[in-house]
């Protein structure tokens, strides 16, 4: 097909014949006749027209090509996954460099381009083809703007947009490689001639998140701020401003930094604007990740699953404030883990339990008598209770049971017993029943954390508890009914 620069030829030498022919035989007239105008006003417009038609080609062209090679990308993502099933023996397929580095596998121990899934294998999206350095365990994934590219003139906030476009991967898998990974990064240079970031509060240019956000952060991590290196290393041309480039005259000046809040990576559009002068320009870096999410000692949810590499469908044990509950955790959709309640877990990591009795007469020979010693012990696991003070100390923090039970001599003075924890009264009792034995029952529930003591006391001068050998009257029982696992 003739390129635009046949057709200029073309025109230039039928003005040159054109020419020529006139003055050979000049016309009758010094003006061209209307019938010479109108040819040469249609066949411009025939130009144009044509030329209009190459651009459209050349636009359908570039856009087939993209989705050629998004077909291509995809093809070869299922071709991978289908190589990998269709070994009979186990294969390893690393989530992120850092874990083919881990490893230790010898066809891991080059850096180049590697296969990885970081949604999980088998599960989500298809596998992502990346640069791996396996010296320091980076995950590096690259794009369509890492080369330096010309920012154009244009009056208007964000008027020149560039979405990014990361070769051989998802958005999906770009937020599961920042969630698996301990630290990822994005570095970005602007140069610029005029064309400021912001302005009195007015944003002209800006960069698109992982989730499509607006941030005018340029940066370091704190998304609340519009900020550059320069402004971070105290060393902007005007101090007072955060970004060399916010200064907007008409001078050669850059501004550079690293992004680090990996939540919001990788960076996915760079917006510029108010731009009035050519020569500014802008250089994206790969997304790069490494190391592993610095997850809790015990799982909170089955996303904390799910990043440590858990991907079988199932009842998990999870954290869930102090206690231990059971959930039934699907992962069949990668990092949009499904999670279902399904009940708390009866978990001590100590048996925590006493039954102590007195088999002699106790009387109070002082208010507030510490009732001891407990002569007779059918149980005391764990042994949080001293049978010879009387009193019991909290290994476990938790929620206890206790319950005290006696008899008082009848004729003998009115009592009153009471539970003490830490020395504070938290319950009082005394005798109800015939004139020959009033019985006496406290009952509590206590939340004790640990070394909390328990104590019972007699705070009647001459108060009598009766109980022999034979008969023990006298009773004294607690046990751990739900520890706080986590505390």
């Amino acid at each position: 097909m003739p390129s635009c620069l046949t057709y200029v030829v073309l025109v230039v030498c039928w003005l040159s014949i054109t020419g020529a022919s006139s003055a050979i035989h000049p016309p009758e007239s010094v003006q061209r006749s209307p019938t010479t105008e109108t040819l040469l006003i249609a066949k411009f417009d025939e130009m144009d027209a044509k030329l209009r038609d190459q651009e459209l080609r050349l636009q359908n062209h570039a856009s087939q090509i993209v989705s050629l090679r998004e077909e291509i990308q995809r093809l070869e993502s299922i071709l991978h996954n289908n190589n990998l099933k269709s070994q009979n023996k186990a294969v390893f397929s690393p989530r992120t460099c850092q874990e083919a580095l881990d490893s230790g596998l010898p066809e891991f121990s080059q850096s180049g381009m590697y296969w990885i899934d970081p949604d999980g294998v088998g599960i989500g999206d298809g596998s992502i083809y990346v640069y791996c350095d396996m010296t320091t365990g980076i995950t590096a994934v690259g794009h369509d703007s890492e080369s330096t590219i010309t920012i154009p003139k244009c009056p208007d906030a964000g008027c020149y947009s560039r979405p990014i476009v990361y070769s051989n991967s998802t958005i999906r898998q770009l937020k599961a490689l920042t969630e698996i990974s301990a630290e990822c990064y994005q570095s970005i240079q602007v140069n610029c001639i005029g064309g400021p970031f912001t302005v009195e509060d007015i944003d002209y240019a800006w960069w698109n998140d992982i989730e499509d956000k607006q941030q005018n952060f340029w940066s370091g991590s704190d998304e609340t701020a519009h900020i550059c290196q320069c402004a971070i290393d105290g060393n902007c041309i005007l101090p007072e401003l955060p970004c060399n480039c916010d200064a907007n005259v008409a001078v050669p000046l850059s501004d550079n930094g690293e992004i680090t809040l990996k939540r919001v990576l990788p960076v996915t559009r760079l917006n510029f604007g108010h731009t009035s002068y050519v020569g500014g320009s802008h250089t994206l870096g790969k997304l790069e990740c490494v190391g592993k999410s610095a997850e809790a000692n015990v799982p909170t949810s089955c996303l904390d699953l799910w990043r440590t590499g858990y991907l079988l469908n199932g009842l998990y044990s999870i954290r869930r404030d102090q206690k231990v509950v059971f959930v039934y955790c699907d992962f069949s959709l990668g990092q949009d883990v499904r999670e279902t309640y399904v009940g708390y877990v009866d978990v001590k990591s100590q048996p925590v339990q006493f039954y102590v009795q007195k088999t002699a007469n106790f009387t109070a020979t002082t208010a507030n008598a510490e009732l001891s010693p407990f002569e007779m012990v059918k149980l005391n696991e764990g042994g949080a209770m001293n049978e010879q003070t009387g009193i019991f100390k909290a290994p476990k923090s938790g929620i206890y049971v206790f319950d005290f039970a006696a008899v008082d001599l009848p004729g003998g003075t009115d009592l009153v017993v009471n539970i003490h924890k830490n020395d504070e009264l938290v319950a009082s009792g005394g005798p109800v029943g015939s004139a020959n034995h009033g019985t006496v029952a406290i009952p509590s529930m206590l939340q004790l954390t640990v070394d909390d003591t328990i104590k019972i006391t007699i705070s009647t001068l001459n108060g009598m508890l009766y109980s022999d050998p034979l008969r023990p009257m006298t009773h004294f029982t607690g046990f751990l009914l739900e520890e706080d696992i986590f505390a």
